[in-house]
């Protein structure tokens, strides 16, 4: 008996472990897709309804968040990334340098599961004050 209510333990602890890795590597999906101008890619990671908004007030659709990633192959680096899972959806937040330009910003993103996959849906980024 006590076994199987350790392994039932177990396995309720290891959904959001997973979700958490999952989402984690979504970002690493993302960030490569991003970089190297992959729409393909971008399209089975972004939700058809995304929000997409920047550090300059600029939101985008889908469509205009994939064109302007292929087109622009942006330069950047994460750090600080934390992910809170809320059952189907997952919020993180992280700290990002972006380069050429050299500021940093806080990013916000939101991911839903549907079906089997886990999708962007809403991301907002705010510029950092300089140190």
């Amino acid at each position: 008996m006590k076994l199987a209510l350790y392994l039932l333990a177990a396995a309720l602890a290891l959904p959001a472990a997973s979700v958490e890795e999952t989402i984690k590597g979504n970002l690493d999906k993302f960030d490569a897709a991003a970089k190297a101008g992959d729409s393909a890619a971008l399209d089975k990671l972004l939700s058809e309804d995304l929000k997409f908004g920047h550090s300059s007030a600029k939101f985008e659709t889908k469509k205009e968040c994939i064109d302007a990633l292929v087109k622009g192959k942006p330069t950047y680096t994460h750090r600080d990334v934390k992910v809170r899972v809320y059952g189907n959806t997952a919020v993180v937040d992280l700290n990002m340098h972006v380069e050429p330009q050299g500021f940093d910003i806080a990013v916000l993103q939101v991911w839903v599961k549907k079906g089997n996959d886990w999708l962007m849906v809403a991301r907002h980024s705010t510029r950092l004050p300089k140190a």
